[in-house]
């Protein structure tokens, strides 16, 4: 059957059902992009607001089908910037007890960062004397050395808000998370419908007794932060049209202000899901704020190096989409005098009266009454011009997903370059900033496409980019019908593993930016979902195994010897007897503990199964011994104290401090001897309930 008829059966189901309903389906294409293309935008474009106005003009002119754009329950005040206190928020539940300045270790572990100094918020933190972390909405400040000796200091519960990372610079603790937005109505005058994150600075120089310094708040769901001297706290924003705070808010101490038009960017073309990730700069020193927005397409994830930050999206073309535009190209000199007329009208009505989706709608409705009135032979016609016409539209296009990548200066917070390529990334670590080029790792997912020919299987690319993201290099076509399922760049290599039935570990050569080239592969079952450089040459993995056919059992530690890059070879593994165990490092990396001085490797475990009609499993953290070529579970720091309670048991982070290693679940820090493993302690994390009846 030909395309046509394709397009005609989805347009004639379209209007049939915007009959019915001015409401779009959330789960269906957006209605008809009048006045639009397929072209997804040039990246050299990027520019800024210009004024609040122009803000609103630009996502108001967006053709949407979601709500989002109308949002911000106002409450309808009349409050200018920086206009609104608000009362503390964060009373403190507090534990007496005495400082102590023994058993200070300068050997401890931090956080699993992916880029060595530029430290990432986690919920588990320490100094090497005392350790911070969180637990449901409270902050505990535990005394951790020496270990029989450790306990509870302090606890600080926030009310309204929900902790989720920390980050921490001397005897600054950033406490961040989201925001109970209703809780704040009264002060904000607004809810916003992106809801709100937080940043809550303490001074914890008293360990008994944590003061807070600093309340700040982002609109925007928070997405990670770091810290490198400053904290940069990143919050992702879909735009809202709104009378009172028009543009992006930041309340300090309980004032209110917005982002500057010229701090935000945008490429001007047809978003189909656009957010605005917003970069927050905070000096921990004078707690001056300073802020930047740039707006992409489905925010993926963001990198940071020692001197810029990228924010990564992903873009793609609906091939709906194209259909209709093409469909209204053919269509539009049939339309008479008095058609074309009503539809520069309904153009022309202001937004507040019509949404631009009504709008849609409307000039949709007028498309398909004529054609329903075209006989069966013009409909033909249109049908082979339709053909021609698709074919013509994408004859030079090579794939219909893209990464949009935007590079920000840390320093100044200002946008240094943009650019797309093909593809989509599966996290941060399929990016890495080297000796001043950017090189990232892409699969091009399999799409069930009528035109494009190079998207009907997966594959998957590697491109090395310029300081100004122009692409100079790039290895194309790597394992065609699988997708990437972890990458670990270490110097001028790049260790990639994809996945459909087997795993192939690759080793990729970068020495040569304009020239990547594929030195060897390994092909063994099961596949790597982490993985963490061991040395220069040996790969820790952690992933699942699997058959030859590519069904996944067990929870798989995986040693790959690199040194003969043209034959890697998998020189030690581990595999759980319960084939549905799992780890939180698979997807976590900060779960992920590894000394190569003490040879320990630590990650969280479970397992849960039935038999006979009884569950059965463990919750904790697997303790391994690791070496060059050996790789032995020496235990389990079991977490469920003799229940059957795994969920509520499993083991989130670990850390060591000297010869102590401490394990962390929701309500218990377990202290072990590193030697033994030994117990030396048990600490409760047990939040510490409050009113007029005390709960113990």
């Amino acid at each position: 059957m030909k395309q046509i008829y394709v397009i005609f059966s989805i347009l004639l189901l379209v209007v049939t059902l915007s009959a019915c309903s001015v409401q779009p389906d959330p789960y269906s294409p957006s209605g008809t992009y009048i006045e639009s293309n397929i072209d997804l935008g040039n990246p050299s474009d990027i520019k800024p607001f210009t004024s609040e106005d122009d803000y609103q003009e630009f996502f108001s002119s967006l053709s949407s089908s979601n709500s989002y754009y109308y949002g911000g329950l106002a409450r309808g005040g009349d409050l200018m910037v920086e206009s609104v206190a608000m009362d503390g928020m964060a009373p403190m539940v507090k534990t007496t007890a005495t400082n102590s300045n023994v058993g200070v270790s300068d050997d401890f572990s931090g956080t699993n960062n992916q880029v060595q100094g530029v430290d990432e918020a986690d919920l588990l933190k320490t100094d090497g004397e005392f350790i911070y972390t969180i637990t449901d909405n409270t902050i505990f400040v535990i005394k951790a050395t020496p270990g029989e000796d450790s306990k509870v200091l302090s606890q600080v519960t926030l009310k309204d808000v929900y902790p989720s990372e920390m980050l921490l610079k001397g005897d600054k603790l950033v406490v961040i998370g989201r925001v109970d937005v209703y809780k704040f109505r009264d002060e904000l005058d607004v809810v916003p419908e992106n809801g709100m994150s937080f940043a809550y600075v303490y001074d914890v120089s008293d360990k008994e007794s944590p003061k807070l310094v600093k309340e700040l708040l982002f609109e925007g769901w928070y997405d990670t932060a770091r810290l490198y001297d400053e904290a940069y706290v990143v919050t992702r924003v879909r735009p809202e049209i709104r009378d009172v705070y028009p543009l992006p808010m930041v309340v300090t101490d309980g004032v209110v202000s917005t982002l500057r038009p010229a701090d935000m960017f945008y490429i001007p073309y047809q978003y189909n899901s656009p957010e605005l990730a917003i970069v927050h700069k905070i000096d921990l020193d004078t707690y001056n704020v300073d802020s930047t927005a740039v707006t992409v397409d489905n925010l993926q994830t963001v990198y940071m190096s020692y001197d810029n930050i990228y924010v990564v999206g992903h873009e793609s073309i609906s091939e709906y989409r194209l259909e209709q535009i093409i469909l209204q190209e053919l269509i539009e000199p049939k339309l008479s005098v008095k058609d074309l007329d009503l539809i520069k009208k309904i153009k022309e009505t202001d937004n507040a009266v019509l949404s631009q989706y009504e709008k849609e709608q409307k000039i949709q409705s007028i498309y398909m009454k004529r054609l329903y009135s075209m006989s069966s032979d013009e409909q033909d016609d249109l049908q082979d011009e339709a053909e021609n016409l698709m074919v013509e539209k994408v004859k030079d296009m090579q794939y219909l997903d893209y990464v949009l990548i935007h590079k920000i200066d840390i320093d100044r917070l200002k946008v240094q370059a943009s650019n797309k390529v093909p593809g989509q990334v599966v996290n941060q670590f399929s990016l890495d900033e080297y000796d001043g080029y950017l090189r990232i790792a892409t699969t091009i997912p399999q799409r069930w496409s009528n035109l494009i020919e190079s998207q009907k299987d997966e594959s998957n690319n590697i491109y090395v980019l310029n300081k100004d993201l122009e692409t100079v290099g790039s290895l194309t076509g790597l394992a065609e019908n699988e997708r990437i399922y972890s990458t670990r760049f270490v110097g001028d290599r790049l260790y990639m593993v994809t996945f459909r039935q087997v795993d192939p570990f690759f080793v990729i050569d970068l020495s040569n930016p304009k020239k990547p080239t594929s030195l060897g592969e390994l092909k063994i079952p099961g596949f790597s979902r982490y993985l963490h450089p061991y040395d220069a040459t040996h790969i820790i993995g952690i992933g699942q195994d699997a058959t030859e056919t590519g069904r996944t059992s067990g929870l798989k530690i995986s040693l790959f010897d690199v040194e003969d890059v043209a034959n890697p070879k998998e020189v030690a593994k581990y595999v759980t007897e319960a084939k549905y165990a799992s780890s939180t490092a698979l997807y976590e990396h900060k779960a992920f503990l590894f000394s190569k001085e003490k040879n320990l490797l630590v990650i969280p475990a479970y397992s849960y199964e039935w038999k006979d009609n009884q569950q059965s499993g463990y919750a904790g953290a697997f303790v391994f011994n690791i070496d060059e070529s050996n790789i032995e579970l020496r235990g389990l720091i079991d977490h469920t104290k003799g229940s059957n309670n795994i969920w509520n048991s499993q083991v989130e982070r670990s850390l060591y401090i000297g010869d102590l290693l401490y394990t962390k679940s929701r309500n218990l820090l377990r202290i072990n001897a590193l030697e033994d493993l030994s117990s030396v302690k048990d600490v409760s994390l047990e939040v510490k309930q409050t009113g007029d009846i005390p709960i113990y």
